[in-house]
């Protein structure tokens, strides 16, 4: 990789980071914000099932409005470039940020709603800067070494997420914190993201002429995606991961509260730690089966331990022993869903990655909209459901994937 190939990536990674850095705040933050009584987002007599219908919102708003944006933000880096693209996403998301941290302010929870569907629509930063990743990948083996990069990336700024989020949050630390602090420093570190884009990042995409917005692009693409033969088992298969996965992340602030009773501290912790072996799975995990496998026997191999360790989950009855076994199967997620999304470029035609990176951002988004109505319900119901239900996700896809390695081994 040159030097100004080197620096473009290195910038992309940096708003990757952002990107995943305000994303995961939110994981922290709200279940105490619905679920503690030190704040008040809700009366005091509200029913758990309420307050738990209240958070899936919160977390449903995001993506409901990323499925609509992201995509028209993907196109529009492939007609115009990615750093066009990029340039909108970013003052987009960095507006929402400062609304969040607005509403976080006077306590208002219909306004927080409101200022999460405008990050969520502006929120294209990771299918542009994928898109930005694959130009600059121009092998199988390289894009999967760079998309094994971003999951370290994503690993660190979910820890320092964590941090933030769990501490910056939580007015019994300090008088100067509280839920609106974590917002604010995100707008700031969002700008900066701007600023490396402008300064280091070097087009590695060439325009296609003037830009159609399509509003329901997003909708669209989950169309085109099951037509399409070669890539669809991928997408079908980011979709349900996406699912599994994103249950067992995003209710596990709820599942600690009302499992295990666990401090907003000890829920800070359990995430970062399960950042770290999710960081290990990209650094040193994938690393090692690239050498000897290639990105499906690898993807399966990561589902097969992801889903038997979520399984496990339900045996502990102590918190950091459920967490243990939770940040050793993160470590197998991080390493199946890289090498997932890899499956999906490397099966598409290379004059339309950031169309296919947009398309697998609206499959996770719809993925996460989903995901919040399946945790209020379970959440109002038995919380004891939440991870042999994330599991059984991770096995459906695991089958769908072993269908593929058999049809690959019979064409071969």
């Amino acid at each position: 990789m040159t030097p100004e190939k080197r620096r473009s990536f290195f910038s992309l990674l940096f708003v990757v980071a952002m990107d995943n850095f305000g994303f995961g705040l939110v994981f922290v933050m709200f279940a105490p914000l619905l679920l503690s009584p030190q704040y008040h987002f809700v009366a005091a007599d509200t029913s758990l099932a309420t307050r738990n219908f209240y958070l899936g919102l919160l977390f449903a708003a995001y993506p409901l409005t990323q499925l609509f944006g992201a995509p028209i933000l993907g196109d529009y880096a492939d007609r115009a470039g990615r750093k066009k693209g990029l340039y909108i996403s970013i003052i987009g998301v960095t507006i929402g940020f400062f609304l969040s941290g607005v509403a976080c302010l006077f306590t208002s929870l219909s306004f927080l709603i409101i200022s999460r569907l405008i990050s969520g629509f502006f929120a294209g930063n990771l299918s542009i800067c994928m898109s930005a990743i694959a130009d600059l990948s121009p092998t199988e083996k390289d894009r999967s070494h760079n998309f094994g990069i971003m999951m370290v990336i994503w690993g660190v700024s979910w820890n320092a997420a964590m941090l933030v989020g769990g501490y910056l949050s939580d007015p019994t630390k300090s008088r100067f914190f509280g839920p609106s602090v974590p917002f604010w420093l995100t707008t700031i570190l969002t700008l900066l993201s701007l600023v490396a884009i402008a300064r280091y990042y070097t087009e590695t995409h060439k325009t296609e002429g003037k830009v159609r917005l399509d509003l329901i692009k997003g909708l669209h693409n989950i169309k085109y995606a099951l037509k399409l033969k070669n890539v669809r088992p991928y997408f079908i298969t980011i979709f349900i991961w996406t699912i599994g996965w994103g249950l067992s992340v995003q209710w596990f602030s709820t599942y600690s509260i009302l499992t295990y009773n666990t401090s907003q501290e000890g829920i800070s912790w359990g995430l970062l730690i399960q950042g770290l072996f999710w960081m290990f799975g990209g650094l040193l995990l994938n690393p090692f089966l690239l050498k000897k496998f290639k990105s499906l026997p690898i993807t399966i191999i990561g589902n097969i331990f992801c889903s038997a360790l979520l399984f496990l989950t339900m045996i502990p009855k102590q918190f950091y022993s459920f967490a243990a076994i939770y940040w050793i199967s993160a470590m197998f997620a991080s390493t199946a869903f890289s090498n997932n999304m890899n499956l999906a470029s490397i099966h598409a035609p290379k004059n339309v990655q950031g169309k296919i990176m947009g398309i697998s951002q609206s499959m996770m988004s719809l993925a996460w909209v989903i995901t919040p109505l399946i945790g209020a319900l379970i959440g109002g119901n038995n919380p004891r459901l939440f991870y042999p239900t994330a599991g059984g996700f991770i096995v459906i896809t695991l089958f769908l994937l072993l269908i593929e390695y058999r049809k690959e081994k019979c064409n071969s």
